[in-house]
């Protein structure tokens, strides 16, 4: 029965229909925690399917049999093969267990942008903090989804020393780096970037604001207070912006009024028993 059904994702494998081939994808794991070979050789092509999903269905696939053959084929497809096939390699890489990180290291200089991208999303999955002088080397990149994709890795690092790189990618061309860069500074609590972050605040690109004012209710500094305040009236996103503004101007008011109520009761004397 477990042969039937084995044949019959391989021929949906081969569908015209993405739908088809992705469900397909994910429903061979079975297949290749038993090491199926041919199950095996058809997720690997799979990584070069022309659809995204499918491509990720079958790289994590391959991560979820959880067997070292399986590992070794996507570290062969990142390694070698057309852009797509390496790409999604990364991607899958990123969530499989006791993986090397360093060929996913050596592939953030690609000559492709596709692969530059999702092997540094993988790194920053990975938290692999000796990636982090590359990663900030991509936050310069010519594409500007290679730049956002070292944004959102390095947000994983915590390493202080990016913290002046990211600032700068808080001006950068495309809004999507700069919604990564504000995530990133504000994941790190970064406080030596409040004044840009308070700038950012005034960013033609709603989700900037939105991005940059959670990060300023992350670092906590009261002299954000006016600027939040301002974006109270921002109705863009359907309100979200303005929401994050009031988040953040409730995060930097309450901890001075927490910190003395807890100063207070731990200085009060107890009550004596019985009065």
């Amino acid at each position: 029965m477990a042969h039937i059904v084995t044949e019959d994702l391989l021929r949906s494998l081969r569908s015209k229909n993405p739908a088809d081939r992705w469900k397909a994808a994910a429903g061979l794991v079975d297949a290749a925690h038993s090491l199926h070979t041919e199950a095996l050789v058809a997720l690997a092509d799979a990584l070069e399917d022309s659809h995204p999903f499918v491509r990720w269905c079958a790289g994590r696939t391959l991560v979820q049999a959880n067997r070292p053959q399986a590992t070794a084929m996507l570290l062969d497809a990142l390694e070698q093969g057309p852009p797509r096939r390496q790409a999604a390699a990364a991607d899958a890489l990123a969530y499989a267990r006791r993986v090397k990180a360093e060929p996913l290291l050596q592939t953030l200089v690609s000559g492709e942008a596709l692969v530059r991208q999702s092997a540094a999303e993988a790194l920053g999955r990975l938290g692999y903090r000796p990636a982090v002088s590359r990663l900030v080397a991509l936050l310069a990149d010519d594409s500007a989804w290679v730049r956002q994709a070292a944004a959102k890795a390095l947000a994983h690092m915590g390493d202080t020393d990016t913290v002046d790189p990211l600032t700068l990618r808080l001006t950068d061309a495309s809004p999507w780096v700069r919604r990564s860069a504000a995530y990133a500074l504000g994941a790190m609590r970064a406080r030596q970037a409040t004044s840009a972050l308070i700038v950012t605040l005034e960013d033609p690109d709603p989700q900037v604001r939105r991005n940059a004012a959670w990060a300023l209710s992350r670092i906590k500094d009261p002299v954000a207070l006016p600027r939040l305040r301002a974006l109270l009236t921002d109705t863009t996103l359907e309100g979200k912006v303005a929401q994050a503004a009031h988040a953040a101007i409730k995060a930097i008011q309450r901890p001075n009024w927490w910190w003395l109520t807890g100063l207070f009761i731990r200085r009060t004397p107890s009550a004596p028993s019985g009065s």
